[in-house]
């Protein structure tokens, strides 16, 4: 009848539910000598709804905060793609997308590691949103830029989509431009599998294709 409300789905219920165990027990860490206020930060920065209030690039200073947070989480014993997705379902973010979210973190912070990104310095400038700087490696000095995985000139709807953004040293960035090559493309076929990037983008980025 018109006057009932709604029921929700058991899927959508045991979603609802599973974020809240997730939220109890990190409350019952204790919030401020455990992994749960990095799980707490990179759930605020990684919040859909508020990514999406963001204008160009706006995205770019949190994923460097997220790459400072998944750092201080595995300090104290919580794997950056477990921290991801913890946050995604505090979130309310499920299946594909937070999948690729959390593949996406967790593959910054070996770029971090790789690329020298974590010194005492490095990290407060990333723990304010700030750019690192490479120190080690045939790039070092230069700065870690962000950059979009899939061209944002072809895909205007994920210029600032977590799962779209990866740190890259200042030269190399420049050299990828707006390239598409196989990488890129399997990336954009995710990205529309997961309900991120529409059919009219993904048919710019093949026409794009090397």
């Amino acid at each position: 009848m018109a006057h009932m409300r709604r029921r929700r789905s058991p899927r959508r219920l045991r979603r609802t539910s599973l974020a809240g165990l997730v939220l109890l027990l990190l409350l019952s860490l204790g919030y401020a000598f455990s992994p749960a206020k990095a799980v707490w930060s990179v759930r605020e920065l990684s919040n859909p709804a508020k990514l999406a209030t963001l204008g160009k690039r706006g995205a770019n200073p949190r994923l460097n905060k997220i790459v400072y947070w998944l750092w201080e989480a595995r300090e104290r014993g919580l794997p950056p793609e477990t921290t991801a997705l913890t946050a995604q379902a505090l979130n309310g973010v499920f299946g594909d997308r937070a999948r690729l979210v959390a593949e996406s973190l967790a593959r910054n912070v070996a770029i971090a590691d790789e690329l020298g990104l974590y010194t005492r310095e490095n990290r407060e400038r990333l723990r304010h949103g700030g750019a690192a700087i490479v120190t080690q490696g045939p790039h070092a000095g230069q700065q870690a830029e962000v950059d979009h995985v899939v061209p944002v000139s072809l895909a205007p709807e994920i210029g600032n989509e977590l799962a779209n953004l990866e740190l890259l040293p200042e030269e190399l960035n420049r050299q990828k431009s707006d390239r598409v090559g196989p990488r890129e493309l399997d990336h954009a076929l995710a990205l529309h599998r997961a309900g991120l990037l529409s059919t009219e983008s993904l048919e710019m980025v093949r026409q794009a294709a090397d």
